[in-house]
């Protein structure tokens, strides 16, 4: 006679079995949880860094007024044009001209101009001359050098200089440079020589010599055959501007 199972030895079992299968379950979900560890990427670490210090290199700056060439408030300003008047009182205007015998002098009386300032650097000189005004030491002279031969006083009644450029001269007897336009006997030239220019509070004084080549302004007259005169012509100014109300 076969032997069945009790109940309760039936329900023991049917417990057993489902222990067993909860068990076999979480080892399974324990395994896979160490796989899902093992394949999960270690997170990265970002590397330590210093903290930022204050840098030492200097910020670039922007030039300066003064490093471009501007003027600042405290730099000295050039000074304002100052026109000063020629005083004939105090001036004079001679003329030296020669032939082969001998040489003649002569001045102009009567002339008039005027001379720029800008601080204390003279920018410019000019004059003008009565050429009727001429006297030399000889009246036949004088009164020869008037006609057509010579200055054609009646034509040509004035004669006049206006710088262009007055440069200071590093050395040498004279203290500047001055080059400009003088028109005589109708024809303008240009000519340069040196002058010594004197500069005081009341006024400026210039002194120069001028070699003019008279044939360069059409006075080409040559005088007698035995005694020629010379193409040069010497001018020695001795001019004195001064200051309004000096």
């Amino acid at each position: 006679m076969t032997r069945h199972p009790s109940r309760a030895s039936r329900t023991s079992f049917s417990l057993f079995a489902r222990a067993s299968q909860v068990s076999v379950l979480a080892i399974a979900l324990a395994l896979s949880a160490c796989r899902a560890d093992e394949k999960k990427p270690e997170a990265q670490t970002a590397p330590l860094t210093p903290s930022a210090t204050p840098s030492t290199t200097p910020a670039p700056t922007t030039p300066s007024a003064a490093s471009r060439g501007a003027a600042t408030p405290s730099a000295a300003q050039p000074g304002a044009l100052t026109t000063l008047t020629l005083d004939p009182a105090s001036s004079r205007l001679q003329i030296v001209a020669a032939k082969i015998t001998r040489s003649h002098d002569g001045s102009f009386k009567q002339f008039t101009g005027t001379a720029t300032l800008a601080g204390d650097q003279v920018q410019s000189v000019n004059f003008e001359v009565d050429t009727a005004s001429l006297e030399t030491d000889t009246e036949k002279l004088t009164a020869h050098i008037k006609t057509k031969d010579f200055l054609d006083v009646e034509k040509f009644p004035k004669a006049s200089f206006k710088s262009s450029s007055i440069v200071a001269k590093p050395a040498g007897a004279a203290t500047h440079q001055i080059t400009g336009d003088l028109t005589m006997h109708g024809v303008t030239a240009q000519i340069s020589f040196p002058a010594t220019i004197e500069i005081t509070p009341a006024s400026v004084t210039g002194r120069a010599e001028i070699r003019v080549n008279r044939q360069k302004f059409g006075i080409a007259y040559p005088g007698m055959p035995d005694d020629l005169i010379k193409d040069e012509v010497i001018l020695k100014p001795v001019f004195v501007f001064v200051r309004k109300g000096a």
